[in-house]
């Protein structure tokens, strides 16, 4: 009998010792495992019909069809205060970060350094770690089949381009917007002008006004985030190409066409990577293949034979045969930069790309 008693307090000893083993396990994975909470912190506005808004609208859509939940903040500046309210928001939960401007880059390499286990991803940055991601879309592809637009309609050969600030992103898209415009018009010439400010309405609507006043330009583009160039040279009749955003539904008379991105896909794979452990990070720059970057329809506005161009040559970049900065090409001094038969690397149309093509007037 008492032999008995005895094998059953050893089975059932090891029953509990079992049974706690499990429960350490399951709380030990529960520990693991982490709610996700994504932050997306923005340089601009989510309703500045711009990049903000594209990049809002796909995280909430993501945010939506997941049931994750999505903290956004707008309008933050690169400034002291910005790695504070990053810390605040990882007490808060946030685990995985989403942020819109290269601007933000040298906060962010710190903040990575000191949250290893937080997943950091910057659009346009250029700075990676570990858990620091940077990723941009290749819409210098899509600039230059607007440039291919932009020449056929022109009947003035004078383009206007309103711009932020040359650096080397800025300057790639001018770069292959001139590209595609003297492909389909060889003498136009393109005007750049420059706001040295993102976001403010009032400076672009002035710049524009000036640069409308001084040339006899008759299509006009932009690289900001804000849509008041296209507002001003829509009151004057002149045919807009907008950027980041589908504004054709506001300017009906004069849209023709936009660069846009789709972020949801590209948002949903990188977020399921921090979620497995599976993130790393690295610098992404997609293009036409991969479907990030790809034009707006074509208004009403366009002309046939520049949509039949377009097809062709989105088909080429697309299959890979053909990419728009492939030599010979001289800069707006005559000085050869790309010889016959070479291509400029990722690197160099990333980071060094400090010049502008044949066909470029820089004004100040």
């Amino acid at each position: 009998m008492k032999r008995g008693i005895l094998i059953l307090l050893v089975i059932a000893a090891g029953l509990l010792a079992g049974n706690l083993l499990i429960y350490r396990k399951v709380q030990a994975d529960r520990k693991d495992t982490k709610t996700t909470k994504i932050a997306l912190i923005m340089v601009g506005s989510k309703n500045d019909q711009s990049i903000c808004q594209s990049q809002y609208e796909a995280m909430m859509s993501y945010g939506e069809a997941s049931g994750t939940e999505i903290v956004v903040r707008e309008n933050v500046p690169p400034d002291r205060f910005f790695s504070n309210m990053v810390e605040y928001l990882i007490e808060e939960g946030c685990n995985i970060f989403f942020f819109t401007s290269y601007q933000y880059d040298p906060y962010l390499t710190k903040l990575a350094e000191a949250y290893p286990e937080i997943c950091f991803l910057n659009a346009n940055g250029l700075e990676t770690m570990t858990n620091l991601s940077s990723f941009n879309g290749r819409m210098y592809q899509m600039r230059y089949l607007m440039g291919l637009i932009a020449g056929f309609q022109s009947a003035t050969g004078e383009i206007g381009y309103v711009v932020a600030e040359p650096v080397s992103e800025t300057i790639r898209q001018v770069n292959a917007f001139t590209i595609g415009v003297r492909k389909t018009n060889p003498e136009a010439q393109v005007y750049v002008r420059y706001t040295n400010n993102w976001n403010d309405a009032k400076i672009a609507e002035d710049v524009t006004k000036d640069l409308l006043r001084e040339h006899n330009i008759d299509i006009l583009t932009l690289h900001l985030n804000t849509i008041s160039p296209l507002e001003i040279a829509d009151e004057q009749g002149v045919y807009t190409i907008g950027n980041n955003y589908d504004n054709a539904r506001l300017f009906p008379r004069t849209y023709l066409t936009a660069s846009i991105f789709d972020w949801e896909p590209f948002f949903a794979a990188r977020i399921s990577e921090c979620e497995r452990h599976k993130f790393v990070g690295r610098h992404y720059w997609e293009g036409i293949g991969n479907g990030l970057v790809t034009l707006s329809p074509l208004t009403g506005n366009v002309r046939f034979n520049a949509r039949e161009r377009v097809d062709v040559e989105m088909k080429k970049i697309a299959e890979g045969t053909y990419d728009v900065f492939y030599g010979p090409l001289k800069d707006n001094t005559g000085r050869l930069r790309v010889a016959q038969d070479e291509n400029l690397t990722d690197d160099y149309l990333l980071y060094r790309m400090n010049w502008y093509v044949e066909g470029v007037v820089e004004e100040q």
